[in-house]
């Protein structure tokens, strides 16, 4: 039988096509594994040592500064799937769909997978939940508590070669690509690079870079599996296309924490961070890769900080720095609703957005339930962007 369309029924289909709305972007939350106990961390930092040391030794550092942080489920240990369970449960219900695990490799060494590995990967509801990895490409330095005005003690650098970055990519396909659940875009495993441009130029170039990653892809269809959509952590336009010269498809940016106005008593207002990150997304649109745009909830790396060094600091060396202040759940969902609407507005159509963080507690920016604000931040990211239809 032959079917032929008139004019006004296609008419009609394009009208409809032009009516239905938006795709829901999946909706990413930076995971930040340091929440228990291992190996390295013991070595390091003396025998059972976890992050949450930092939480709770935290102290108010001026009028109105609210830390101590109280986590309203305590502090608990996420590499143990039961707690695990309960994170992915309260994400999903609220609209995330994507944990983006900072992930940590020093030439086969690697630091705080327990979080991923012992605990999210053995979930019993971890199906509600996507993950991807995003490798924190940064030396592994001692910046918890360290002395003030001194050069921080280097344990583990980061050095990218050839053999390691085919290293790396074989342990990624034993442990995590071929989950069901792991992310992917347009087919296309997503994996995202912290300080891209540092990662291409110790590669060798764009170009080397880009011919590293097609062997990369390579070995990945040799293992039966997609390639990658390689995302470039940047904060500009010209980091943008070298990295898009070295094949990579997509950037993001891991957070915007200050907006550079530091008022006299050594803090930055949300709302003027809350105008950095509109300026970065604009900025972006330069960029001749999609940009995914972050958005942050805080900034506040005190809990980093000796107690004894006085407010405000003299200088600022990390973690000794500015705090952001003003951030609430209904500033923050301000943010949302602005990022959602550069996004619909982009061309490219954005897939996803970046939220930092869900658990980022010694760097201010937390998702998960405060004794202040108690779900707070969640709700205000299940309004703008409702819950993914299954």
């Amino acid at each position: 039988m032959i079917v032929i369309a008139c004019a006004a029924c296609l008419t009609c289909d394009k009208a409809r096509a032009e009516q239905a709305p938006a795709k829901r972007p999946e909706v990413m939350a930076v995971y930040y594994p340091h929440w228990h106990n291992y190996d390295h961390g013991s070595a390091w930092k003396g025998d059972g040592w976890t992050e949450w040391e930092g939480v709770k030794a935290a102290i108010p550092r001026f009028p109105g500064h609210q830390q101590p942080k109280k986590p309203c489920w305590g502090y608990f240990d996420e590499s143990d799937p039961k707690w695990i369970a309960r994170e992915i449960d309260l994400a999903a219900d609220h609209g995330i769909t994507v944990f983006l695990y900072d992930w940590y490799w020093y030439s086969g060494v690697k630091n705080m997978e327990e979080a991923l590995e012992k605990g999210f990967l053995r979930a019993p509801n971890r199906k509600r939940m996507k993950f991807a990895l995003m490798w924190a490409n940064h030396d592994r330095r001692d910046q918890f508590c360290p002395e003030f005005g001194t050069p921080r003690t280097v344990w583990l650098p980061c050095r990218h070669s050839p053999q390691d970055l085919a290293r790396m990519i074989d342990y990624c396909i034993a442990h995590y690509f071929r989950h069901p659940n792991y992310w992917r875009v347009d087919g296309r495993l997503f994996y995202s690079i912290f300080e891209a441009d540092k990662f291409v130029k110790q590669l060798g170039g764009p170009q080397e870079t880009r011919a590293l990653l097609q062997q990369m892809d390579a070995r990945l269809r040799k293992a039966g599996l997609p390639p990658i959509h390689w995302n470039a952590m940047v904060a500009s336009p010209a980091a943008a296309a070298v990295a898009e010269q070295a094949g990579f498809l997509s950037t993001s940016r891991y957070n915007v924490a200050s907006a550079g106005k530091i008022q006299p008593d050594f803090t930055e207002r949300y709302e003027d961070v809350m105008e950095a990150h509109r300026a970065h997304w604009k900025k972006m649109d330069a960029s001749p890769l999609v940009n995914l745009p972050v958005v942050t909830m805080g900034w506040d790396s005190t809990p980093r900080c000796r107690p004894d060094v006085a407010w405000p600091f003299s200088k600022r060396e990390y973690p000794y720095g500015p705090v952001v202040v003003g951030n609430t759940p209904e500033r923050f969902e301000q943010l949302l609703r602005d990022a959602a609407a550069h996004m619909e507005r982009d061309p490219r159509k954005p897939f996803g957005i970046l939220i930092n963080a869900w658990n980022e507690w010694t760097e201010g920016g937390y998702l998960l339930p405060e004794e202040r604000t108690g779900t707070g931040y969640l709700e205000a990211i299940k309004r703008v962007f409702g819950k993914p239809s299954r």
